[in-house]
């Protein structure tokens, strides 16, 4: 049976973590619980929806008994979050139930015999490569906002990984706005390999993943799974399936237009309309000439704003509007100082790109004007 100890502070921390693999919602009680087990001087935590997500994490242990027990996610973490920072000791007497003692608190914790837990399938490795972890965390923050809310078209709930010899190239789009990021990287994959990983696992994923880091994310790849191995952390998840959209065909390939101006001053102007534009669909007006980039927004029953910024022009006079909670979502994204804003006619859509790199892209549908 089940008997080992560990470090409060570092079960604490996996227990946030694998605990929101837990769906909640399952027929079967034990997929409501979390996986413990000790075995070879580690102590395993692990939860599944065993539709899309999978949490598996394991922190080093003093193993006195090998075994396993699965208990309810929310009271294990709860229980170990208001323990003092000490060694924590887990023991599971009789089936499908768990002792917890810790300084001088001691609970006792009913839960189910682990032989009925399902794991989601493991990974049948046909493409693996790695990369820092600061690097995939960008990609991800780049992209993943830009997915559809629609579970009518699953497709576009998820985001498309494109592993090709030499980058990868990470697309999202939900048909209003499309997000591109490519990654020179020498992934030394055999073959291009395409794959749709949902959103909400990619959420899951970026909570995980930290900034700075540099140590390096293994990403495996099968017919019908993916899993991202960071740390002492595996997050494991099924792939949606059919035939994302041909990205390609949306992205612009011509423009009269080029604005240039700052991130933070675009921001900060589109921040002050949003109050305003909230009330009338999000929508902003964009005028520009002479190098003074007008921005505009108005509601019927509230009243109107007007902004300025300062930008560089090549080519006409503008007049074009966009979701302001689009063009936000891509200016917090960015990662530059400027963007370079390529536009077309009022009913075209537009191409943000940070200014002198072509590794990011994103594509945004204009709306109408409204006089």
């Amino acid at each position: 049976m089940l008997k080992a100890s560990c470090p409060q502070r570092g079960l604490h921390m996996i227990l946030q973590v694998v605990s929101r693999g837990v769906s909640g919602r399952s027929t079967q009680p034990v997929q409501n619980n979390i996986y413990v087990s000790s075995a070879d001087g580690a102590l395993r935590v692990a939860a599944t929806d065993l539709e899309y997500l999978s949490m598996d994490g394991q922190l080093p242990a003093v193993v006195m008994e090998e075994g396993a027990v699965t208990v309810p996610g929310r009271v294990f973490n709860e229980i170990v979050a208001s323990l003092p920072e000490d060694e924590v000791f887990l023991e599971s007497e009789a089936p499908g139930e768990l002792t917890i003692r810790c300084g001088k608190s001691n609970y006792r914790v009913r839960g189910l015999p682990p032989d009925d837990f399902q794991f989601l399938p493991s990974v049948d490795e046909e493409v693996r490569f790695s990369l820092a972890e600061s690097d995939l965390r960008k990609l991800l923050a780049q992209t993943v906002f830009a997915c559809s809310q629609d579970e009518t078209r699953p497709i576009l709930t998820g985001v498309l990984f494109y592993a090709r010899p030499e980058s990868l190239v990470v697309v999202a789009t939900d048909t209003y706005r499309l997000a591109l990021r490519t990654l020179s990287l020498p992934l030394r994959v055999a073959e291009e390999k395409k794959i749709i990983v949902s959103a909400r696992v990619l959420g899951e994923l970026m909570r995980i993943l930290e900034e700075d880091s540099d140590a390096a994310v293994v990403v495996r790849l099968s017919r019908r799974l993916v899993e991202f191995e960071v740390r002492n952390l595996k997050v494991a998840s099924r792939l949606i399936e059919g035939e994302f959209p041909n990205y390609e065909k949306v992205i612009p390939q011509g423009a009269d237009k080029k604005v240039v101006v700052q991130v933070a001053r675009l921001e900060q102007a589109l921040r002050r309309a949003f109050i305003v534009a909230r009330h009338d669909s999000n929508r902003v007006v964009l005028r520009g000439q002479d190098n003074l980039l007008r921005i505009s927004a108005q509601a019927p029953d509230l009243g109107t704003v007007e902004e300025e910024v300062e930008m560089e022009l090549a080519g006409e006079p503008l007049e074009i509007a966009f979701n302001a909670r689009y063009l936000l979502d891509m200016l917090e994204a960015a990662d530059s100082e400027q963007i370079a804003m390529h536009l077309s006619g009022p009913l075209n859509p537009g191409t943000l790109r940070p200014l002198g790199r072509d590794d990011y892209t994103y594509v945004v549908m204009p709306m109408q004007i409204i006089a």
